[in-house]
């Protein structure tokens, strides 16, 4: 549950346990919070959602219509650099999985198939300007998008380790998965490599 207070306040999140059920509140400071709305992250397609769908208890002064507009200006803002962070960050991943391969370590190949899938699904969930309703929908609507590798269910599929795989078949998912989304990202428009380093 989040409670939106004025700029000056300062409220520690509290947390309660009622039959069973953990209650969370957030305090989240207004300004933050919509300047947060306005922002299209690499984090948006899972926190788009918690900006639209909510429950109101209470509202002073039209605040909600305050959000609404911020959320407006996200759904409209450019989403290039955001595509170009996720993809370094899974280069990054990338160059873990190969580097587990290298030493042969099995599980850190495993995990890293994992962390793969789940990024290349959360780039094209930014390329496809679609967010998470509801996170054990997250696979659901990422095999669903229209803009997405071909086979990218079943890679999906082995790299997490849903079905039957071997390491080989981890990395070499993995492998395909990268370069198909790179390919996306770069036709996109998205330049991710740089010409120039600015130090």
């Amino acid at each position: 549950m989040n409670a939106v207070v004025r700029d000056r306040a300062e409220i520690p999140m509290k947390y309660y346990l009622h039959r069973g059920l953990i209650i969370q509140i957030q305090y989240l400071k207004s300004s933050s919070i919509l300047g947060d709305a306005e922002r299209f992250t690499d984090n948006w397609h899972w926190a788009a959602d918690e900006y639209r769908n909510r429950i109101v208890l209470f509202e002073r002064d039209g605040w909600f219509r305050k959000l609404d507009d911020a959320v407006a200006t996200s759904d409209k803002a450019d989403s290039v650099e955001a595509i170009r962070k996720s993809l370094m960050m899974m280069t990054e991943s990338m160059a873990v999985m190969r580097n587990a391969m290298l030493t042969k370590d099995r599980v850190r190949v495993l995990m890293s198939g994992r962390v793969l899938a789940e990024q290349a699904a959360g780039i094209l969930l930014l390329l496809n300007r679609r967010y998470v309703t509801t996170t054990s929908w997250f696979w659901k609507i990422a095999f669903d998008l229209d803009e997405k590798p071909k086979d990218f269910k079943q890679l999906v599929e082995k790299m997490s380790g849903f079905v039957s795989t071997s390491e080989r078949d981890v990395a070499a998912s993995s492998e395909r998965m990268y370069r198909e989304i790179y390919e996306i990202v770069r036709d996109y428009g998205v330049k991710v490599e740089r010409d120039h380093l600015w130090v």
